[in-house]
């Protein structure tokens, strides 16, 4: 009995190597007349092709300042920058509030170790309604993307922050 297990285990195995093997050469065709598509397409099919569709992998901007330009489509009333280091520790000012904390930076998000530190201030309404979205987006664990020098946060459950980097 445990011979006929170990029968039909290699079987399996067997079955399995060859699959991915079979399933290549039956590939083959339809993917050289997918590479004369891309061919007619021009830059964009072939620039994938050369990652093999995986996304390029973009390091965080460590120790740089960021300029909030816009906040859910509209402009901040005030200058407001965010900087973080190559160890996570990150400073910046809301609008009315300059604050100070530790982000953990993964591949495409954004989170707060703990709560950070700030050093209240009074604010007008409008004002105080704009800090709020920035720390809405700020502390949901956003997702970032960097393109040049834009850097992207899009919140978990809404809003954006799009910053330039500050010369």
């Amino acid at each position: 009995m445990n011979k006929f297990f170990s029968i039909l285990a290699c079987a399996l195995c067997a079955a399995m190597i060859a699959g991915p093997a079979d399933a290549k050469k039956r590939a083959k065709p339809a993917e050289e007349g997918q590479q004369g598509q891309e061919q007619q397409q021009g830059g964009e099919a072939a620039g994938n092709k050369d990652t093999g569709g995986i996304p390029r992998y973009v390091p965080f901007p460590h120790n740089r300042n960021f300029n909030l330009v816009e906040i859910n489509g509209k402009a901040p009333p005030v200058e407001m920058w965010i900087n973080i280091d190559s160890t996570g520790r990150a400073n910046g000012f809301s609008g009315c509030k300059n604050w100070s904390g530790v982000f953990i930076i993964g591949p495409d998000r954004l989170g707060p170790r703990a709560m950070p530190a700030v050093n209240e201030r009074g604010c007008d309404g409008a004002l105080a309604g704009m800090e709020r979205d920035y720390w809405n987006v700020l502390l949901s664990g956003p997702y970032w993307d960097v393109k040049g020098d834009e850097l992207t946060l899009k919140g978990f459950k809404g809003g954006v922050l799009k910053f330039q980097r500050a010369l």
